[in-house]
């Protein structure tokens, strides 16, 4: 018996839409220069995985163990796919 499975590609959400207490990791960042190296420096960057603590403005995120508040109109530049039970987005992409 052989199983079929078809791969939908990930769901992409706007960063400042995550849910409160999820775990998401970026996939991509729309801003200016300057903005995109401010996220860089705080450790917001493509790849990485982050956690919404707090929405709001500024919304806390969990990086690297760390809590960082970034503006809501900055956060809604950057695309996240979020990671559910049983699909880690981080692992799908790093082939682990």
């Amino acid at each position: 018996m052989s199983v079929t499975t078809i791969e939908h590609p990930p769901q992409l959400v706007r960063l400042d839409e995550l849910p409160p207490r999820t775990c998401a990791v970026v996939r991509s960042i729309s801003t200016e220069d300057e903005d995109t190296q401010r996220l860089k420096t705080l450790g917001v960057c493509v790849g990485r995985r982050v956690e919404l603590v707090r929405s709001g403005n500024p919304m806390i995120l969990k990086v690297f163990g760390s809590r960082l508040g970034i503006a809501a109109e900055l956060a809604a530049r950057v695309q996240v796919e979020v990671c559910t039970p049983g699909h880690c987005a981080m692992r799908d992409h790093n082939g682990a």
